[in-house]
């Protein structure tokens, strides 16, 4: 009900910017002009490699006060919009990758009926709308076995305490995926450890050719 009565406030009145809160008077655009300006001038292509991955990019410093509260407005208060066109700003920005496809990490059932939606596949679609590449939503799943409700936030912990987020992703039909070269998207990068499950599912059971890691922002790692 939420996305419906804002869309349709959107189509006739002014709604703030979404990381800073003034009136874009353009009203379907999500960030005013200084922060879409801020956005562009603020990104900082961080080179990220995994244990299971090739070289891939990370595009914004989430230390940046546009990016945090960007980000914060496309998870958690309903700015699905706002992940389609960073996505696309981002595809703007970097080269595009040699790989066949996008896939996005998924979300657990439960955050995404919270949500909505889930942040990395709307930032996977506008990459893939700018680098004319299909978005795999189905390669990844997470396993109605792992215990969810009890885990925490990846956000929330250190790297040390990490570890069991290996074995939460699953690959569907893994034979489809053979041979292909993957771009792995995510929204932010921390210790890698999300990515890194994803990739190892993909290398092990998927036997695909290549893992590239993308994600929208990357923050400081935490201490150990």
């Amino acid at each position: 009900m939420y996305h419906i009565l804002r869309s349709a406030l959107s189509a006739s009145l002014p709604l703030p910017c979404a990381a800073c809160g003034q009136l874009v008077l353009q009203s379907s655009a999500p960030l005013c002009a200084a922060c879409w300006a801020g956005i562009y001038l603020g990104g900082h292509p961080k080179p990220v490699s995994l244990s299971f991955s090739q070289w891939g990019w990370s595009w914004l410093p989430f230390e940046l006060n546009v990016v945090r509260q960007s980000m914060a407005a496309l998870k958690f208060r309903g700015r699905a919009d706002l992940g389609l066109l960073l996505g696309a700003a981002m595809a703007r920005t970097l080269e595009r990758p040699e790989v066949d496809l996008l896939a996005p990490i998924p979300l657990t059932m439960q955050r995404r009926y919270a949500r909505g939606y889930n942040q990395a596949e709307r930032i996977a679609q506008g990459l893939g709308r700018v680098w004319d590449l299909p978005v795999a939503k189905d390669l990844l799943s997470r396993p109605s076995t792992w215990n969810t409700l009890l885990v925490p936030k990846q956000s929330s912990l250190s790297r040390a305490k990490r570890s069991h987020i290996y074995g939460a992703y699953d690959v569907a039909e893994p034979e489809r995926w053979r041979g292909l070269r993957i771009a792995l998207v995510d929204d932010t990068l921390t210790t890698g450890s999300t990515l890194n499950a994803a990739a190892e599912v993909c290398i092990k059971k998927a036997r695909v050719a290549a893992i590239i890691p993308l994600t929208l922002a990357y923050a400081s790692r935490r201490a150990t």
